[in-house]
């Protein structure tokens, strides 16, 4: 089920509707296993509303097993963070980020209600990326934005990898939370280098201000809801992906983001 068209395939029964409408939990009703990756990324537009309204309709539907698409974000970006991060570290969602803040009220509600894994998944790239993301990717090879003084790690998973930790994870007895990225990770520095680029550090305030100013002008789809994951290592441990879904992911975050930024 999405809101956007499918081409038609045998095996596939598709209903075009919203999770927030109640033809969604009727469509969804009696789901054996029901992958939830449908969230709004947006800042503005009501997204917390809808969010919720879409964890509502699949609790709802009441199936047997739920995979929920989390993110990263929801352990916050904090200078103080181990590298990596597991899934027995707390999660602390920048408050100036909201959707990590939904995505780990999402996991926390599903989870109590439903047999199921939140996959924390890292930033995902390839051809399929949403045209909004790729605009902020291709920014890499202008200049990678850094805040001074603050050491980051960021990962980059191919979106092969993230559909087959999403199968694997709708099929294996795991529940709870887990990791879902490369085992290793990108310094600003190195996101430069495979940019062909360089990196403009600048005082906390000054980038969260240049990033509102940007979305404001609609050069940017995201404001300091995202530059505020710069505010530290945000890289994490896929241990328990690799020891429990037997999921590794087949290229590292280097290869991941050049190949997408030079397609």
């Amino acid at each position: 089920m999405a809101r956007r068209p499918l081409p038609p395939h045998p095996k596939l029964v598709h209903t075009r509707a919203d999770l927030g409408d109640p033809a969604a939990s009727r469509a969804l009703a009696g789901s054996e296993v029901l992958w939830h990756l449908g969230f709004s990324l947006w800042p503005g537009g009501g997204g917390e509303g809808l969010n919720r309204q879409a964890t509502r309709s699949v609790l709802a539907a009441r199936p047997g097993r739920v995979v929920l698409a989390s993110s990263a974000a929801v352990y916050g970006a904090w200078p103080d963070n181990p590298c990596p991060l597991g899934e027995e570290h707390r999660a602390r969602p920048n408050p100036q980020c909201p959707y990590a803040g939904q995505k780990l009220e999402a996991e926390e509600t599903l989870l109590s209600a439903v047999p199921g894994v939140a996959l924390r998944i890292c930033a995902v790239l390839g051809p399929g990326a949403d045209p909004r993301v790729a605009r902020v990717a291709d920014g890499y090879r202008l200049a990678v934005p850094a805040i001074r003084g603050v050491s980051q790690r960021l990962q980059f998973l191919h979106e092969d990898d993230a559909a087959a930790a999403l199968h694997l994870a709708g099929t294996a007895r795991m529940t709870g939370v887990c990791n879902v990225s490369p085992a290793d990770w990108l310094g600003v520095e190195g996101i430069a280098e495979v940019a062909g680029s360089r990196v403009v550090a600048l005082p906390a305030p000054v980038l969260f201000a240049m990033a509102e100013w940007a979305r404001r002008l609609r050069l940017s789809p995201f404001g300091v809801d995202r530059a505020v994951l710069l505010s530290g290592p945000l890289a994490l441990s896929p241990a328990r992906a690799e020891r429990e879904l037997g999921w590794r992911a087949s290229k590292g975050s280097a290869e991941v983001l050049a190949g997408f930024l030079h397609r």
